[in-house]
C-alpha cells in the first residue's frame, strides 16, 4: 500500500510558490478555481503509509477517518516523517491549511 494526502480548495495566486507544479502551469488558472494538490506521499510501503495516516489523525484503512481535520495533524511528527529536502511539503500543507483547504488521506494498494 502507499498513501497520500491531498488538499482540495480554491486557487489563489499567492499560493503558487507552495504548490507542486511550476508557476507557468498556473498562468491561466483563475482565482477561486478548485484545485487538487498532492501534499504528502508515502510510496515506501504499508508501514510508512500508516505512519503518514497517523501523523494526520487518520487510520490508513478506516475510511471514516479519511476526511482530515488539518488542525489535528501532528506537525512535529510530520516534520520527522519527511525526508531531508522535503521541508517544502510541510510548508505547503501549512499554507494550504491556513487558506482553508480540505484535506483527505487516500490509501492505494
Amino acid at each position: 500500500m502507499y498513501g497520500e494526502v491531498l488538499g482540495i480548495g480554491p486557487f489563489r495566486r499567492e499560493l503558487v510558490p507552495f504548490l507542486q507544479q511550476p508557476e507557468t502551469w498556473h498562468q491561466g488558472t483563475r482565482d477561486g478555481a478548485i484545485i487538487v494538490v498532492p501534499v504528502f506521499l508515502a510510496t515506501e510501503g504499508s508501514s510508512r503509509s500508516r505512519e503518514l495516516a497517523r501523523c494526520m489523525g487518520a487510520e490508513a484503512w478506516d475510511f471514516n477517518t479519511h476526511a482530515l481535520d488539518p488542525w489535528r495533524a501532528d506537525v512535529d511528527a510530520l516534520r520527522r516523517f519527511l525526508s531531508p529536502g522535503e521541508e517544502h511539503k510541510l510548508e505547503c500543507f501549512l499554507k494550504l491549511r491556513d487558506a482553508s483547504f480540505d484535506f483527505f488521506f487516500q490509501p492505494n494498494g
